[in-house]
């Protein structure tokens, strides 16, 4: 087991927990050896407090005799009663700790659970863009939240099978002590029964984990295509189509859980008849040795409590097995994504103050050929440049690198004879406002939607939102607090565009790019935010990628672009 299971597993949460994680770890694993100490203390004194009580001569010798003059009992009766007393305190105390215990140990779960999720999610922003583009968005959100938490349940059951697992070796150590003949019986019963049902469990649950696993991603993927094309399905209607792949996925997850909460409770009951048989042959033993009923009682009570805490401590390491091997396959799915490569991105100063220059751009996504090949121009600041093409020609690619969201394969950018580099990304990307074709608006205010992950500002939002000349339209309604809905589906096209020109110049931006901003508007709505564009950029660098020439009338100079390479630069 710990070959299969836990040797790759405490190899792979080595590396994702962090230096508190694991101290806090160590912690556990202490308070989870005294446990175990306890739960053994609560079955161990059962026995001799029945042993006295029910031969108080026992008094008379022994540990008893020092424990009753010790504490200087007046009667033997006293001593009984002060004996039981204890152990009520005892118990009391057990259920405590047990309590704590539970506590501490859940709350150490969710707090990993936390640290994969929050891992993962910066792990997903810090990957380059043309990976990101390759990723199914449903996918990453499942793996975030959803593996994240099956990984934090995976570490909390190999906590509490460390817990059952101390607990039964002590609970044996003290049956070997009273009577090891019998014990060695019962313990070649167990081993047989316990290894047969331990390596089913963990073979079924490692394959139904991988299956459900892979079945929840499908699930999560359908819902992001189904309602992220909603009104496409509708107009199609593909509702059975999407319906049958939900129920495929569904039934997939179920059908996996299904086998293995059914296999979870299959310890239980195998181990519950062994138990009754065990403790009717232990009788049948002792018997047959010729002991007195009276010395039957002590010892069969202690092996049928001992028999009452091991056999449900089995079962529920048994269990902690199973979810193990079960969420193995979140534990690498996770791994795999916390461990992808990511990119340093910097934020050294970088001055704007003559042009970006473009020197022998080449650009390839991971999975095709070259996009662009050798881009060599120049943009001087507060000219006003389009670039102009075919669909495919490379346009929204070459945006892409100018904004520095795509890094090319070869070349260099500079801005005023500084190559653009990992170091100053950053700083170069806070001088951009970047408007595209399909403006995202998710389901809150106008405000939060503009200032977009920046500190919102009424005054700025006021001057922006006139500035894209829709201010007029949300005066009307609830001025920055008025609601989009999701997607911005309470808005109009042309409404979209116009915050997403505010959200563009919120931070008084240097540069303007226009990714193919206006091609999804009538042309007399293009017309009225092209010219509005040309305003509120007047004193500003304008780059504008299109495929139509009317929206580029007004720049200055138009770059074309046919299979990813210049075949002209014109002057207007």
């Amino acid at each position: 087991m710990k070959i299969v299971i836990l040797g790759p597993i405490l190899g792979k949460l080595n590396r994702l927990l962090t230096k508190k994680h694991k101290i806090f770890l160590v912690t556990l694993f202490l308070l989870t050896l005294l446990l175990s100490v306890i739960e053994t203390a609560g079955v161990s004194i059962i026995m001799p407090f029945i042993s006295v009580a029910a031969n108080q001569e026992l008094l008379n010798e022994g540990y008893y005799k020092k424990l009753f003059d010790f504490f200087g009992f007046a009667s033997k009766n006293n001593f009984v009663i002060a004996f039981g007393a204890a152990i009520v305190c005892f118990y009391m105390f057990r259920a405590v700790y047990n309590v704590v215990y539970t506590y501490l140990l859940n709350r150490y779960s969710l707090g990993v659970y936390r640290h994969f999720a929050g891992n993962l999610f910066k792990t997903y922003l810090s990957i380059p863009y043309k990976v990101y583009v390759q990723k199914n968005s449903a996918e990453t959100m499942h793996i975030i939240n959803g593996e994240s938490s099956n990984v934090s349940t995976l570490l909390l059951n190999i906590l509490k099978l460390c817990s059952e697992l101390f607990t039964i070796l002590l609970l044996y150590g003290f049956m070997v002590a009273v009577n090891w003949q019998m014990t060695l019986v019962l313990t070649g019963i167990l081993i047989i029964s316990v290894s047969v049902i331990l390596r089913t469990l963990v073979r079924t649950g490692k394959i139904q984990g991988i299956k459900k696993s892979d079945a929840s991603r499908k699930l999560s993927r359908t819902m992001g295509e189904t309602f992220g094309n909603f009104k496409f399905v509708k107009l199609k209607g593909s509702e059975e189509q999407m319906s049958r792949k939900f129920e495929s996925s569904t039934k997939e997850v179920s059908r996996a859980q299904l086998i293995n909460q059914t296999f979870d409770i299959l310890p239980k009951n195998i181990l519950e008849s062994i138990g009754f048989s065990l403790v009717v042959a232990a009788v049948i033993f002792i018997l047959w040795h010729d002991k007195s009923a009276s010395q039957i009682i002590p010892i069969i009570s202690m092996y049928a409590l001992g028999l009452y805490k091991i056999l449900p401590a089995i079962n529920r390491m048994l269990q902690n097995v199973n979810q193990v091997a079960y969420l193995q396959r979140s534990l690498d799915l996770v791994y795999e994504h916390t461990t992808q490569p990511t990119e340093h991105e910097g934020n050294s100063p970088i001055d704007f103050e003559k042009s970006i220059r473009l020197e022998n751009l080449s650009f390839r996504y991971a999975t095709g050929g070259d996009v662009l090949r050798n881009i060599s121009f120049e943009i001087r600041k507060g000219e006003k440049i389009a670039v102009v093409g075919e669909s495919g020609s490379g346009k929204s690619t070459l945006a892409d690198m100018i904004i520095g969201i795509n890094k090319p394969v070869s070349g260099v950018i500079y801005i005023d004879n500084i190559p653009l580099t990992e170091e100053n990304i950053r700083s170069w990307r806070s001088k951009i406002g970047y408007i595209p074709q399909n403006i995202y608006l998710f389901d809150g205010t106008v405000g939060e939607n503009v200032a977009f992950g920046s500190e919102p500002d009424e005054q700025q939002l006021e001057r922006v939102l006139k500035m894209a000349n829709i201010w007029n339209f949300l005066s009307e309604k609830e001025g920055v607090h008025t609601r989009v809905g999701e997607g911005g589906i309470q808005l109009s096209g042309g409404q979209k565009q116009r915050i997403g020109i505010a959200r563009a110049l919120y931070n008084n931006p240097e540069v303007l790019v226009l990714d193919e901003a206006t091609s999804a508007l009538d042309t007399e709505t293009e017309t009225k935010i092209m010219e509005e564009l040309y305003r509120v950029s007047v004193h500003k660098t304008l780059i504008v990628i299109a495929h139509r020439l009317t929206t580029v009338e007004r720049c200055e100079r138009r770059i074309e672009l046919e299979s990813g390479e210049i075949v002209r630069a014109t002057s207007n």
